[in-house]
Formats: structure tokens, C-alpha cells, sequence
């Protein structure tokens, strides 16, 4: 046996630099596997986040380029692909719908072509997870959502979206790949940017805390959504791929909270209780084709998986705060101490 063979199972996560793929290379790392990322070439995040992806092997990879996914495969030959890459700007899907669905239908369905490709060519099943959303089950929605909700979509993104989930059922069901989507509820951590909302309160409390004042504009204060942590959310990912029968999971915590919510335990982590002063409501924010509220059932997970969400919401603000306190406090953006 050569000194220099790594027979450790190898995963590939396209979309590696976001929130979710560094958690999940960091999760499969600590499990002993190896963990090829794509980003996308030219990526200017890729500096921002090398602190958080030591131990994984980057490649640079356009998600539409299918002739290079084909070409990764078979360079990599990986157990399992985890698929985190995504148009993933829901608002902006509506000016760019072609780009929303050339990335996150479009390149699914390439995907599982070359996933086919490569099991004929060399007789092996690679394991694929695909990064579905609660943003498939679309506005009209009343109670616990689960893995026989209706879709209907309203965005482009969430149309793409929506696709790509019955593609990876039809490749399943016809082909037999071991092809699983993951509808993930909405989950934060202290890497979620501040393009999302969640980001933004996190920062307007640690400003808040440091002495700055800054305001944070929003539609509605009173929309519900299921947050979860992402480090808990990657657990199920791995577990859905480990599982003895492909299938797909409703990822969530089984409880919401208001985004009036949010903002007061970001401020209460600091000891402020004056998040109204930091708040310009505008309603032209909201959006008809937005779920009022989107409560996950993830019954299905716990019971074939073991898996439940293990941070509670109020946690997970307050540790999302305290990283940005740091952050402030420091000078210092990114740090490997910062993903605990």
C-alpha cells in the first residue's frame, strides 16, 4: 500500500464558502472524511472565509459548467456530493429569472445527468443531497409543513427551486440514483451576511452595543418563519445521505418566531431593550408572494434520521451577536474562533 494513498471517503460540496458548506466540511471533517469544495471562479469571498476551511481541498467551478461537474467527478471520485451552491437571492430572482434557473434548475438536473454518466462508466453510486426550500410551498400556507405539502411556488427563485426537487424524485424513482433533497427552513448563523435580514439585526444590536446607532429596514415585524441553527442543519444533511434509503427530509425546528421576535433577543443579548429605536418600517418591503408564515413539521427526520435541532432561537441570536460584538470590538472580521 503507497505511504501517500488517502483512503478516507470523499465528499464534494459545491457552494463551499457559504454558511452551510463551511459547517458542513467542518462537520465531515471531524467524521474522518475528505472534503473537495467548488466555489465559483473569481469568488472575492473565498479570502474572507479560508479561515474557516482548513483541511478542505478548494477547485474552482462554475455550477452551469457541466462538462467541468462531469470532469470533477471523475477527478475526484466522491462518495457523496452535497449540492449548497444556488442562485440564492430571492427578491432579485425576479430580475434575474433566466440566471435563477439556469443555476438552480437547470445545473440540478445536469447534475444528476453526470451522476448517471459516471455510475455507468464506472460502476459506482455516488450519494447526492440537494438543497430544496420552505420557499417551494409558496404563500398560501396554514400549519406544519411536511414532505407532502403541495408546492406553489411564487418567485423564480423558488420555482427553480421547486423543479429541481421533482427532478431529483424523477432521477430516483427512474434511475435509481440515491438522490435525496433537504427542504430547509430558514437557518442563521454568525456567517449569515448582511444582505439577510438576520444579519442585519445581529449587526444593528452589536453596533447598538458598541455605541453606534444604526436602523434596520423592514417590510413586516409580525412574519413568522422556523429559525434554526445552520450547525445543527448540516447534521441532518450527513445523516440524510448516511441513511440506508434515499428519501427526502423537511429540515426545521418544528416552532416560529417573528421577526419583532428576533429583533428583541438580538438587543436583549446586548441588555438593550430599545430595538424600536433601531427600526424604519417600510412596507413596500413585504411582498404578496411571501408566506406570511412557514412552520417546518420534521417529523420525518427525527424518526428515520434520530435528528432534531438542538439550538434554540434565542441561542442562536445571541451567539450570532457575540460574534459580531467580537468583530467590532476587534477590528478583526473572520476568525477561526469565530465557528465554534
Amino acid at each position: 500500500m503507497s505511504a501517500g494513498l488517502d483512503l478516507r471517503p470523499t465528499a464534494l460540496i459545491t457552494g463551499v464558502s457559504g454558511q452551510d458548506g463551511m459547517y458542513l466540511a467542518r462537520h465531515l471533517l471531524s467524521q474522518g472524511w475528505r472534503v473537495v469544495g467548488t466555489v465559483r471562479p473569481g469568488i472575492s469571498s473565498i479570502a474572507r472565509t479560508a479561515p474557516y476551511l482548513t483541511g478542505v481541498e478548494i477547485v474552482e467551478h462554475d455550477l452551469v459548467d457541466t462538462a467541468g461537474f462531469g470532469e470533477l467527478l471523475s477527478r475526484v471520485v466522491p462518495r457523496a456530493v452535497f449540492n449548497l451552491a444556488a442562485f440564492s437571492a430571492v427578491g432579485r430572482s425576479w430580475n434575474e429569472p433566466g440566471l435563477a434557473s439556469r443555476t438552480n434548475m437547470v445545473a440540478v438536473v445536469e447534475m444528476l445527468q453526470c451522476l448517471l454518466r459516471h455510475r455507468d462508466k464506472n460502476a459506482q453510486d455516488v450519494r447526492f443531497f440537494q438543497a430544496s426550500t420552505a420557499e417551494i410551498f409558496g404563500s398560501d400556507v396554514d400549519g406544519a409543513l411536511d414532505e407532502a405539502t403541495p408546492h406553489r411556488p411564487r418567485t423564480p427563485y423558488a420555482i427553480a427551486k421547486s423543479a429541481a426537487h421533482h427532478a431529483v424524485i424523477s432521477y430516483r424513482e427512474r434511475y435509481g440514483l440515491f438522490a435525496c433533497n433537504g427542504v430547509l427552513f430558514n437557518h442563521e448563523s454568525p456567517f449569515r451576511g448582511q444582505q439577510f435580514v438576520a444579519g442585519k439585526i445581529s449587526h444593528a444590536a452589536a453596533a447598538a452595543a458598541s455605541g453606534r446607532h444604526l436602523t434596520v429596514s423592514l417590510g413586516d415585524l409580525d412574519v413568522e418563519r422556523d429559525w434554526g441553527s445552520a450547525a445543527n442543519y448540516v447534521v441532518a444533511m450527513a445523516a440524510v445521505l448516511a441513511h440506508d434509503v434515499p428519501g427526502d427530509y423537511v429540515i426545521g425546528t418544528g416552532t416560529t418566531h417573528t421577526l419583532r421576535d428576533m429583533l428583541r433577543s438580538a438587543f436583549a443579548a446586548v441588555g438593550r431593550d430599545d430595538f424600536e429605536d433601531h427600526v424604519e418600517l417600510l412596507p413596500h418591503l413585504w411582498s404578496a408572494t411571501q408566506a406570511k408564515a412557514l412552520l417546518a413539521d420534521p417529523g420525518k427526520a427525527r424518526r428515520e434520521l434520530g435528528w432534531a435541532a438542538t439550538t434554540t432561537f434565542d441561542e442562536l441570536i445571541a451567539e450570532m451577536v457575540a460574534i459580531d460584538v467580537e468583530r467590532i470590538r476587534t477590528g478583526v472580521a473572520e476568525s477561526e474562533t469565530y465557528l465554534r
